[in-house]
C-alpha cells in the first residue's frame, strides 16, 4: 500500500465567486514549501453523572469544525501575486505589455476568498478547503538564503475525497527571488548596516461562529489591519535611534529586485520605531533591534502598498 509523501503532494488554488463554494474549471497549481491548512474538530468531555455503574465517563462529543493553518511559499515572480491578492485584494495594474506593475493596497473594505486543495495522490486523498481567506503574512529578510513567505489562512469548510476538484491544473513560470536580492530603504535611501529584518502584516481576521447544522463557521471577517516587524542593524550611526527617540515617522520599503521590470516591494508609508537598547555583549560588533509599527498615511491614503513588477497581465490577478 503506497504511503503519502510530501514530495508528491500538490497545492491547488482558485478564487471563489461565491464564498464557501468551490468553482469548477482548471485551478492553479502553486509552488509551496509546507502547508498545514485543514480541518480540526475537537472532542469534548461529557461530564454527565448517572449513566453508568462506575466513575467512568460518558462518551465524548464532537465540537465545531475549525479550518485553519499556514502555507509557507517561495517568494517568486508570478505566483506570489495570487497570494497577495488573497491577502490584500485585487491590485491596480498599469504598464504596457510585456511589462506590468501590480499595486496591492492594505485596508480594503472587503477581501476575496479562495478554494484551496491539498492533494495526496499516493493515497489517493484530496482535502478541499473552501472559504479560505488570508489573515497574516510573515517575511524574514537576511543576507543569504531563499526568500520565503508564510501566510496564515482561515477557512469555512473542508471536504475530503478520492478525486481532485481542480480539473487540469495550470502553472505559471517559476522564477524565485532570493534574499541576496533584498534591500531595505528608509525615506527613499538605502538603509545601511542592516543584518536582518522581519515584516508581519495582519488582517485581524475573526471567525464568525453561528448556530449551523453543518458545524461550520459562518465566515471569516477582517478587522483592523496591522503591519509590524523588527529591524536589526549594526550600531554605526544614530539615524534609527534618533527617529525612535523623537517618535517621528518615516517611510520604509522592503523588497527584492531582479531587474527594473522584475521586483517585489512592500512600502510602509508611515513607520514608528520603538526605542531600543544598544547592548555590549562582548568584544564583537554592537547591534540594536528596533521594533516597528506602521500606521495609516494620509498622503498615500493607506498604510502599506505592495508593488509586484512582472510579465503577467492584470487579468491574472483580477
Amino acid at each position: 500500500m503506497p504511503r503519502a509523501i510530501g514530495a508528491n503532494c500538490r497545492l491547488l488554488m482558485t478564487p471563489e465567486a461565491t464564498y464557501g463554494t468551490a468553482p469548477a474549471g482548471d485551478w492553479l497549481r502553486m509552488p509551496f514549501l509546507s502547508c498545514d491548512l485543514g480541518a480540526e474538530q475537537p472532542l469534548l468531555d461529557a461530564d454527565v453523572i448517572g449513566v453508568g455503574s462506575s466513575r467512568d465517563p460518558a462518551a465524548p462529543f464532537l465540537d465545531t469544525v475549525t479550518v485553519q493553518g499556514q502555507a509557507v511559499v517561495p517568494v517568486d515572480l508570478n505566483n506570489i501575486g495570487h497570494w497577495l491578492r488573497l491577502l490584500l485584494g485585487a491590485p491596480t495594474t498599469t504598464g504596457t505589455s510585456p511589462n506590468f506593475i501590480h499595486s496591492f493596497g492594505s485596508g480594503a473594505a472587503a477581501l476575496p476568498s479562495n478554494s484551496i486543495e491539498i492533494g495526496y495522490p499516493d493515497v489517493p486523498n484530496y482535502d478541499l478547503c473552501t472559504g479560505v481567506r488570508a489573515d497574516t503574512l510573515e517575511m524574514d529578510f537576511s543576507p543569504t538564503g531563499p526568500a520565503t513567505a508564510t501566510f496564515g489562512l482561515m477557512g469555512q469548510g473542508s471536504t475530503r475525497g478520492a478525486s481532485s476538484s481542480g480539473g487540469t491544473p495550470t502553472s505559471a513560470a517559476y522564477t524565485a527571488f532570493n534574499k541576496a536580492q533584498g534591500a531595505i530603504n528608509r525615506n527613499g535611501a538605502a538603509l545601511a548596516q542592516v543584518t536582518g529584518a522581519r515584516l508581519t502584516y495582519a488582517n485581524g481576521m475573526e471567525m464568525v461562529r453561528t448556530i449551523r447544522a453543518d458545524r461550520k463557521v459562518e465566515g471569516v471577517d477582517p478587522g483592523i489591519a496591522r503591519a509590524t516587524g523588527q529591524i536589526t542593524a549594526r550600531f554605526a550611526d544614530t539615524a534609527l535611534l534618533t527617529q525612535a527617540q523623537n517618535n517621528e515617522p518615516a517611510e520604509f520599503a522592503f523588497g527584492y529586485t531582479i531587474d527594473a521590470n522584475r521586483s517585489l516591494t512592500f512600502t510602509l508609508h508611515e513607520v514608528y520605531l520603538a526605542l531600543a537598547k544598544t547592548p555590549v555583549e562582548g568584544p564583537g560588533g554592537v547591534e540594536a533591534s528596533f521594533e516597528f509599527r506602521a500606521a495609516f498615511n494620509a498622503t498615500a491614503t493607506r498604510m502599506m502598498t505592495a508593488v509586484l513588477k512582472n510579465q503577467q497581465a492584470g487579468t491574472e490577478y483580477a
